[in-house]
Formats: C-alpha cells, structure tokens, sequence
C-alpha cells in the first residue's frame, strides 16, 4: 500500500527588522498524509463543502470545475480574525475539513519557524531543510506502516523547486545508504488548483498552524497585523484536534517548532488557552427606607410604611 504527503507553506521569507512589524513573523511547512485509497473519497467531498459553505464562489454548474476555486486558507483566517465566533461559515468550514481528515485517518507534519527580531532568514536555505525533514518524518511513517509513498509540494519557482528536488536526489542516491528508502521518488510539483489534498493542506497551514503558532511564541515579542487576539479562536477549538492528527517520527513528534523567542517546544503550541469568565457586574445596594437590612438585625415590621409602598411603585 502507498500513501501521498502533500506539502504547502504559509509565511513569507522576509526577515523580521524590529519587534513592531508586518512583516509575517513565522514560516509553516506542513504535509498531510493520504493514503491513496482515500484520494477520491477526500477530493469529492471536500468539493460539496467549499461549494455548501461557498456557493457565492462558483460559477460552473459542473462539481469538478469547483476544484479550479480554492478556498484560500489566508481568507479563513481574515475572516476570522475579523469577526471571531461569529466566522459561522469559515468554522463550520474547517469543522467538517478536520472530520474529514479524521474519518480517513489522515496525519499530518510539520516545521513551524518563529523568525527571530533582527536575525537574517535564510529562506530558500529553510525551506529546503523543511522539505527535508518533510521527508524524513514521511520515511519514519511509511516504516511504522511497511508501506510506500510519494511527495507533491506545491510548485513555488522552477529554480527554488530544482533545489530542493536536487538536495533530496542527492541524499537519496549517496553511497553510504538511502535515508528516504520507502519513498518511491524524489518529490514532485503540483499547481493547487488542480490538487485538492494541496488545497486541504494550505486550510492546515494558513487557516491554523499558522494563526496558533503567531498567538503563541510571538505574543509579547512582536506586534502587528499579523499578531492577533482573535487567534486565541482557533486554538481553543482546534488544539486538541490537531494535536491529535499527528504522529511519532522516530524520537519526535511530526510537528516541529524552532523558536527563536524563548526556544519552547511544540507542546506550547497544543495548549488550550482558558475562556476568561464574563465580569461579574457589582450589585446596587438600594436607597432610602427601601432598602432591605439583614433579617438577623432588624425586626420586620407588623404594617408595611406607606412612603415605602410609593417609593417602589
């Protein structure tokens, strides 16, 4: 049996000049894992959910063409940023994308990098390294399942695609052993718009790895527009369901992160922010011969005061 890893990003390659900045201060690679029995099954029905929650989208009356419009995991996070729990149809969207993946068993893999303040981002160098260990957390999968499988990233530019191809070509083919055996090629390019796992995949980095992982180790370090309260959303509804999607590759779990704030752990990330309870609102003690003292101290009255009787209507 086989199994396909699709692998997207979210992030931008720009070096973070201060702490107050636009700047997108973190890099996601990740990759779902497929087995190839489950390919149509997932195609066809995250389909009707981008056309149920979406219909506004889609202009051909044929459900394949709906593929060719992507549900952009960079609007689902806009619009929930922006309008928080009442983002009813962005949620119920990623809802049913998750319980999808859970339904077909799927897992998925990464490497989170939180840029470090006025520290040089070597992008092409770390997004290599990314795929790599993309590669190596997909090889340790595929040998807990004695199976095969095969890498489609999303195509980027021809020459930042034949790089990284070429570093896994050249550990692939070394003399000393192949390190991705159960990898039946070197990866391979795909345009999203025709790639459905792509699409899913980009929901999981942009609409919520992405968003949890800012929230988490760049609160307090870094500030702005893409460093936001309203994060704290999607990681109380999808921490633990995420944390659940992933795997044991080899001595480490599959998602990884390179904290360059405080170098926390991937565990930081699946924790559960508290719900602050609503504010109690003080009580008004009443005025005048209306207000009522304790029955221990005063003896109530036999006749009710007249004026009491006018002041309460």
């Amino acid at each position: 049996m086989s199994y396909i890893c699709y692998l997207d990003e979210a992030g931008c390659s720009a070096s973070l000049p201060s702490g107050r900045t636009d700047i997108q201060p973190v890099l996601v690679v990740a990759g779902l894992i497929v087995h190839e029995d489950a390919v149509a099954d997932i195609t066809r029905e995250f389909l009707t959910l981008k056309r149920q929650y979406f219909p506004g989208l889609f202009k051909s009356c044929h459900l394949l063409d709906d593929v060719r419009e992507e549900v952009k995991g960079s609007d689902l996070r806009s619009a929930i940023r922006k309008r928080g729990t009442r983002a009813s149809a962005q949620l119920r969207f990623i809802d049913d994308t998750l319980k999808l993946l859970e339904h077909f068993e799927c897992r998925i893999l990464a490497t989170i990098w939180i840029k470090g303040i006025a520290v040089p981002f070597k992008a092409r160098e770390t997004y290599t390294r990314s795929v790599q260990d993309a590669c190596q957390a997909f090889q340790s999968f595929l040998e807990s399942k004695l199976a095969t499988g095969l890498v489609v990233a999303d195509f980027r530019t021809t020459q930042l695609n034949d790089q990284v191809a070429h570093s896994i070509f050249t550990q692939k083919y070394r003399a000393r052993g192949d390190p991705f055996a159960r990898l039946l090629e070197l990866p391979t390019f795909g345009v999203s718009n025709n790639h459905v796992g792509l699409q899913v995949t980009d929901v999981l980095c942009s609409a919520l790895l992405f968003p949890m992982a800012s929230s988490v180790y760049c609160f307090g370090h870094v500030s702005g527009v893409h460093v936001s309260a309203k994060d704290l959303v999607v990681r109380r509804r999808y921490a633990k369901r995420l944390k659940r999607l992933q795997f044991r590759a080899d001595a480490r779990w599959s998602i990884a992160v390179r904290d360059m704030h405080a170098r926390r752990s991937s565990a930081s990330l699946f924790a559960v922010p508290p719900t602050c309870p609503p504010a109690r609102r003080p009580v008004r003690s009443a005025v005048g011969c209306c207000a009522a003292p304790p029955a221990s101290r005063v003896q109530m009255p036999e006749r009710v005061d007249e004026r009491c009787v006018q002041g309460a209507r």
